[in-house]
């Protein structure tokens, strides 16, 4: 469970990227995080992640465990060093936690990896790099994945595979986040969603809930709709 209480997120003078944001999570949810370009989203997972400070409030993961938390995470552009080799780099992976072996075996095969082993990451196209990250994001089991635009540059067999991975994760009782600007990918797969604008939450809703609503059955024009009344409330 991850609880974010009044968060804000700045970097510097007037530049505010989240204003005062709230709202707690479940395990085994699916939670999508979307807005326009600027609206908060990046920030909001980097701090999720640990990677900036809050300028306020705070962001608290709730065990109900004494373990420490673990994260899987995928970005949207999978960043390895380019001089080393698949293999070198899958090994790597393994020397950093611990795996499942059958199962990192049969997700390995599945990604088709096996021919690509002896090649440079910097050779790689950038779907393959993007089927590394998937086997490093799911080699072993989290208690929060965040997954940064997960379909961009994945063919659709793997696009499903990674749907596939997310619900199975989800199952297992893990908390799922991940921000997409495809909005038939959150209504396939998300329980809830935040809409983001300029920093702070627009919506907070379930997609089925929302479409009853609004009274429609295509979240593309649910949102559209939305969005027009919400500018023509502002001066």
């Amino acid at each position: 469970m991850i609880e974010v209480k009044n968060l804000t997120i700045s970097y510097g003078g007037n530049s505010i990227a989240v204003k005062d944001i709230n709202f707690l999570t479940e395990p085994g949810t699916i939670l999508s995080i979307i807005g326009p370009n600027g609206s908060g989203k990046s920030s909001l997972i980097k701090g999720i992640l640990g990677l900036v400070q809050p300028t306020s409030g705070y962001i608290e993961f709730i065990e109900k465990k004494q373990d420490p938390h673990t994260i899987g995470y995928m970005p949207q552009t999978p960043r390895f060093p380019a001089n080393i080799k698949v293999k070198e780099l899958i090994s790597f992976f393994k020397k950093l936690e611990p795996v499942e072996e059958e199962s990192f075996q049969k997700l390995f095969s599945t990604l088709e990896l096996n021919n690509h082993m002896d090649k440079k990451i910097g050779s790689l196209s950038g779907g393959t790099k993007q089927k590394i990250s998937i086997l490093q994001c799911f080699s072993s089991k989290k208690d929060l994945y965040v997954i940064d635009e997960p379909t961009a540059s994945l063919d659709p067999y793997i696009s499903h595979l990674l749907k596939s991975l997310l619900i199975e994760k989800k199952k297992e009782g893990s908390l799922v986040i991940f921000s997409t600007h495809i909005l038939a990918e959150l209504q396939e797969l998300a329980d809830r969603f935040l809409l983001l604008s300029e920093g702070s939450i627009l919506i907070d809703d379930s997609p089925g809930n929302f479409l009853r609503k609004n009274n429609k059955t295509d979240l593309d024009q649910a949102l559209m709709n939305f969005w027009n009344e919400e500018y023509k409330t502002k001066p």
